[in-house]
């Protein structure tokens, strides 16, 4: 499984990220697949904004910090992410721009606009696996999953796990992948994903990675309400091998904000990306 269910405020991880108050459609409690179908179409924000910082711990404890503003929109066919980098002043107005469709067989649509070559390169299927600026997230992470997709294998219908503080009853469902494509593009084996039974969204995911024989832990903290839709305000993920872990990526989200009437389908091109900051 990819993140959906996190980037819509940044890509579709914070799709991963977004939950609805309002009762949910009829799907059976008993179904992995009919609980991951309802997880990656419930309500989220839209218009939406954010800001974040971003801290990056290599296996040595050395920290590098970059700090990102986002933009997001709905559209018919899906949804549209802008993201720039403030800071540090090396990689200053990078930038990134996603075109999330929620139909499968399409391929999502991302650029990176890198300022020091004046132009934005579209990333390729066979790139999306691969890091996400030196984070802890690959490419693919930040689209969405389609579940026709993926196999799923209820591992654990009731457990409680502490979410900021508090026991969380969630089902822990086995997601693997099972097309080529999205084989490729997440380099993934399998995952974990624990979904929570109140909010209907998940708040842990282990992921097996195909390459190097690598596991990626994604944590979801400080999940708070902003215009009555579950947002997690934190996310931890980190990657390791066998008892090491190499690398941590910490994500910290503030100046939240839904229905903003200056996020516009114009801020969503090419050509806007190429402007950076």
């Amino acid at each position: 499984m990819n993140l959906k269910s996190s980037l819509k405020l940044v890509v579709a991880l914070l799709s991963l990220t977004l939950g609805s108050s309002v009762a949910f459609a009829d799907f059976d409690p008993k179904d992995p697949e009919s609980i991951m179908k309802e997880v990656e179409s419930r309500a989220s924000g839209d218009k939406s904004k954010s800001r974040l910082v971003m801290k990056i711990i290599d296996k040595d404890g050395r920290t590098r910090e970059r700090v990102v503003q986002s933009r997001a929109l709905e559209f018919k066919e899906g949804s549209k992410q802008i993201m720039y980098f403030e800071s540090p002043a090396d990689i200053r107005g990078t930038g990134m721009l996603s075109i999330d469709y929620d139909d499968g067989t399409k391929d999502d649509d991302q650029w990176l606009y890198l300022p020091s070559l004046h132009k934005s390169t579209r990333i390729s299927s066979g790139e999306k696996s691969g890091s996400f600026m030196g984070t802890d997230l690959s490419f693919s992470d930040m689209t969405s999953a389609d579940p026709s997709h993926y196999s799923y294998k209820m591992l654990k219908d009731s457990v409680k796990i502490d979410l900021d503080g508090s026991p969380e009853e969630c089902w822990v469902i086995e997601s693997r992948p099972k097309t080529e494509k999205a084989k490729k593009e997440t380099g993934y084996v399998k995952s974990q994903v624990w979904v929570s039974k109140a909010k209907m969204m998940p708040v842990q995911i282990k992921s097996y990675i195909r390459k190097g024989k690598k596991i990626k832990y994604i944590q979801f903290k400080n999940i708070k309400k902003i215009d009555d839709l579950w947002t997690t305000h934190t996310i931890i993920a980190r990657t390791t091998r066998g008892k090491s872990v190499e690398s941590t990526t910490v994500l910290q989200f503030s100046e939240m904000s839904y229905n903003n009437s200056d996020v516009t389908p114009d801020l969503f091109v090419q050509s806007r990306l190429e402007q950076g900051l």
